[in-house]
């Protein structure tokens, strides 16, 4: 989860300094290969080699589960980033369209398999699907925990209002309705891009769109930004949030909501509701959630900045500096669950009011309402041609981006390395497929800019490691995460952090500076899998969202 804003300026500098003098020690690398998938029949498979030998006018071959092979090619040399290695070099057999389980054999070494069937990656869904049903709260029926934070909350004021249920947010319990909106948008519209796995999509978005109707009465002017706060860091530690309501401990036994307004949460939020209302959720009826969806919206549009104010102990958590692009999403969701042609109007004239920032998360969903109008959410563009234009261009710019990132880094990561580098690579990588949906092209460089993202998010990375718990090669087994203590490799699902810059680490971390960091690191990009990691090893749920949202668009 991201820790507070202040926080992270306050560290900055000592973590600058630092990443200067301390390196990642050099040494002699040896020859591996890089896979991804589980692909498609159709989808491309692209293997990475990396070495300090110059492998240029070898060859390699793809073998098949009986040790036959299959399929012969050249070893092409590839340019980007692939420190701490020499060289890179990429193998090709997107020729190859049979099921089965392949491995790449080229100079010495064998990758581990590759595995091609029917429906591709659409199946990890589900597994992705199990972090979220692990942190469900209140009385929503959860894997490893009972019932839990049944006193959900105390006023700061005085007096209580319900505001059981929902998703704890991360490693911690905290629940953020910035980031269950954001979620249950996500799924929402997975949910239209997976006819497969709807049911089990829109079930899940349930549970935070029935903890958002709480977070605001219809008619009321208390708008519920957060439950719970910084002492939830600070006290008991990891634990079965079962037994907090029994501890005792203020703040935690019954802990405590925070009211706010911010264009930001508003808007998310509308776009959540007014996306249940449209699909027909069983969380309310049909009418409450459009009014719920406009009391949120019209308070984004009073409001019009970001949400700020809340009390010191609330930790200040994820605070967006954005806003313009979050009430696009909620206006656009809104006109097509209404119709009412103001609501489109306005959700073009915010998202042209946005900069050109890319993404789709919990810090700029400009490109989640772009799609959305476009017609890539699985759903028919808004509006006429015309009316679509200025938004297809944006969604045709996130996608542009994807591509560029892919070129850069020749292991193919579609994001940017950063604290949550894997919620970034999805979500990039999600938006190159979008855009294929729409129609927008190039719609084949698209599709395998998508598919390098999900690849690189598997184990087509230079660790060779997925970040998905339970998942994968080498996938996380010591997880920042209260789950971790019904044993390893908990909660099955998640979706951790993965790689940052080193600079990002030892910001967080500035008295163990001398552990080494997984094999194959470098200054750029950091990896381990350790508890104590928060930055790279503790799973979100919007980390997750993003997640879903790619593995549905590419679910063709």
């Amino acid at each position: 989860m991201m820790v507070p804003a202040l926080r992270i300026i306050g560290l900055l500098a000592s973590a600058w300094a630092l990443a200067l003098i301390v390196t990642v020690p050099a040494q002699a690398q040896p020859t591996v290969i890089r896979v991804g998938g589980p692909s498609s029949l159709t989808e491309d498979k692209v293997a990475v080699i990396v070495s300090d030998r110059n492998l240029r006018g070898g060859r390699f071959r793809v073998r098949d589960s009986d040790g036959r092979t299959v399929f012969t090619g050249p070893i092409q040399q590839l340019h980007g980033l692939h420190r701490p290695w020499k060289h890179a070099f990429k193998v090709n057999f997107s020729s190859l369209k049979q099921p089965g389980r392949y491995r790449v054999v080229a100079a010495g070494v064998e990758s581990r398999p590759w595995v091609v069937k029917p429906g591709g990656s659409a199946a990890v869904i589900l597994r992705l699907l199990n972090f979220l049903e692990t942190n469900r709260d209140g009385n929503e029926t959860a894997r490893l925990h009972g019932p839990s934070h049944l006193n959900d909350a105390r006023l700061p004021g005085g007096g209580t209002v319900d505001l059981t249920g929902g998703w704890m947010d991360a490693g911690d319990m905290i629940h953020f309705t910035q980031t269950t909106a954001l979620v249950s948008a996500e799924l929402e519209a997975a949910a239209r891009l997976s006819p497969g796995n709807a049911a089990a999509l829109t079930e899940e978005a349930d549970v935070g769109i029935r903890w958002l109707v709480k977070a605001h009465a219809a008619g009321s002017d208390l708008f519920i930004a957060q439950v719970a706060g910084e002492v939830d860091h600070e006290v008991l530690g990891f634990r079965d949030p079962a037994g907090d309501d029994s501890s005792g401990v203020k703040g935690i036994s019954t802990r405590t909501a925070y009211p706010g307004v911010g264009s930001d949460v508003a808007g998310k939020v509308a776009a959540a509701l007014a996306m249940a209302a449209d699909r027909g959720s069983s969380a309310a009826p049909r009418n409450e959630l459009i009014q719920l969806a406009r009391e949120w919206y019209s308070s984004g549009r009073a409001a019009a900045k970001p949400l700020r104010g809340l009390p010191k102990d609330s930790g200040g958590f994820y605070l967006a500096n954005s806003w313009k692009d979050d009430m696009a999403a909620g206006a656009a969701a809104l006109f097509r669950s209404t119709g009412e042609t103001a609501f489109l109007e306005q959700a073009n004239q915010y998202l042209k009011g946005t900069s050109r920032v890319n993404g789709i998360g919990w810090i700029d969903n400009a490109t989640f309402a772009a799609a959305d109008i476009c017609g890539g959410l699985g759903a028919p563009g808004l509006g006429s041609k015309a009316q679509r234009r200025h938004a297809c261009n944006r969604l045709a710019d996130a996608a542009y981006d994807a591509r560029y990132n892919v070129r850069q880094d020749v292991f193919g990561m579609a994001g940017y390395m950063t604290w949550g580098t894997t919620a970034e690579n999805a979500a990039f990588g999600a938006a190159a497929a979008l855009a294929a949906r729409a129609g927008i092209g190039p719609v084949g460089r698209n599709w395998t800019a998508a598919t390098a993202a999900r690849d690189w998010m598997l184990g087509r990375n230079q660790w060779g490691s997925s970040f998905v718990a339970g998942f994968g090669p080498r996938s996380p087994r010591n997880l920042h995460h209260w789950a971790t203590v019904f044993g390893k490799g908990l909660p099955d699902g998640a979706v951790v952090g993965g790689p940052a810059p080193l600079k990002d680490v030892l910001g967080e971390d500035l008295r163990r500076k001398t552990r080494p960091f997984a094999r194959f690191s470098t200054n750029r990009a950091v990896y381990e899998d350790l508890r104590v990691d928060y930055v790279t090893s503790e799973p979100a749920i919007d980390y997750t969202g993003a997640s879903v949202l790619l593995f549905a668009a590419l679910d063709r």
